[in-house]
């Protein structure tokens, strides 16, 4: 799972990159940085908290940092084929004052011309798949070759009235297709507003604003950070953070903010295996069946599955108790073609 951090010239991206994955902050890198980040749960520290294991994993995401460019290359062919080549993207957008590094853009002109150059991208892509299949078709005629090109002219339709390929619908068939391309508007992304702390007071209505105007859902989504402040707080102990939290009137901090937010965007959910040596999240795509979900744990334990013993996280935080789950009949048996929730516990049987 891999998401690729990107926004102008000293907007703060290598900063934020520095504060998602801990490591040091490198300005004015000129080579791409890697580093991964625990997803923040609060249902795996309550787990932990009960279990007691020697040791706890979070869900993790792996961050890219490209490095800086001016603005003429930053939609450059080699950048978004970039881009491209990433789950998913978190456009950091600089608002806060002095920002002086290029000419100042308001955060729905940047927003649009991103929109608008990710539209031509797109284009350009399906004009070449489109070439490319004409001249396959006057050899020769497959139906797949048919049912591609009515997909793409389909994708050209809509591109060409300059709106979004995440606005079509999609039949599975077609969705099987078109994972064989990294289309820019079907790319999930978060676009994050880095202010200061004087843009606090305003920001919620900022964010509230830019999701109604922009269609926002769990795949293009926004979200706000002060990358200066959480940098700060990042050399402060816990009760410190919190005062400072509480001062500036936020529930959590920005770091927690952004990680949750980001994950969400690459549609997956979380399954718990629990016990003394390690409480563990396992991310998996949602609609993962359990015979596949016991793959993730282990590739033993997928060829020899047997069943799933299973109780939901929720009613585990309203009991506090396996005997009590059980008691209750919320302790089941499932087998190999069970639907995965978010927030099951998990123990697999399978066969050594």
């Amino acid at each position: 799972m891999e998401i690729t951090i990107i926004g102008r010239k000293s907007s703060g991206k290598t900063r934020l990159f520095s504060i998602l994955t801990g490591l040091e902050y490198k300005q004015f890198l000129n080579e791409k940085q890697i580093g991964v980040a625990f997803v923040p749960d609060e249902r795996i520290d309550k787990l932990s908290e009960y279990y007691k294991p020697k040791k706890t994993i979070n869900a993790k995401v792996t961050f890219i940092d490209l490095p800086g460019v001016d603005k003429d290359e930053f939609y450059s062919s080699k950048r978004v084929a970039e881009y491209k080549n990433s789950d998913a993207l978190i456009y950091l957008i600089p608002y806060f004052s002095g920002y002086t590094a290029e000419s100042s853009l308001s955060i729905e002109d940047e927003i649009k011309r991103f929109e608008d150059e990710s539209i031509i991208s797109d284009l350009a892509s399906v004009e070449t798949r489109v070439a490319s299949l004409t001249r396959t078709m006057q050899k020769r005629k497959e139906k797949e070759d048919e049912i591609e090109m009515k997909l793409m002219q389909k994708l050209m339709t809509q591109l060409e009235a300059g709106k979004a390929l995440r606005f079509l619908e999609f039949s599975e068939d077609e969705e099987i297709k078109l994972k064989g391309f990294s289309f820019l508007t079907l790319k999930p992304i978060l676009f994050v507003v880095n202010i200061d702390d004087e843009k606090i007071n305003v920001i919620n209505g900022i964010i509230k604003n830019l999701k109604d105007k922009f269609q926002a859902n769990h795949f293009y989504n926004f979200s706000f950070i002060s990358c200066d402040t959480e940098y700060d707080l990042m050399n402060m102990d816990k009760t410190e953070r919190d005062e400072f939290l509480k001062e500036l009137n936020l529930q959590e901090d920005g770091r927690t903010r952004v990680l949750k937010d980001a994950f969400s965007l690459l549609d997956k959910i979380c399954f718990f295996t629990v016990g003394e040596d390690e409480v563990r999240a396992w991310p998996i795509k949602r609609g993962t069946k359990a015979k596949e979900a016991a793959g993730q744990v282990h590739t033993d334990i997928e060829k020899g599955f047997i069943r799933a013993e299973v109780f939901n996280y929720n009613d585990w935080d309203l009991y506090k108790s396996e005997e009590k789950i059980k008691e209750m009949k919320l302790f089941r048996l499932e087998m190999k073609d069970y639907v995965v929730k978010d927030g099951d516990i998990m123990h697999f049987r399978f066969n050594k």
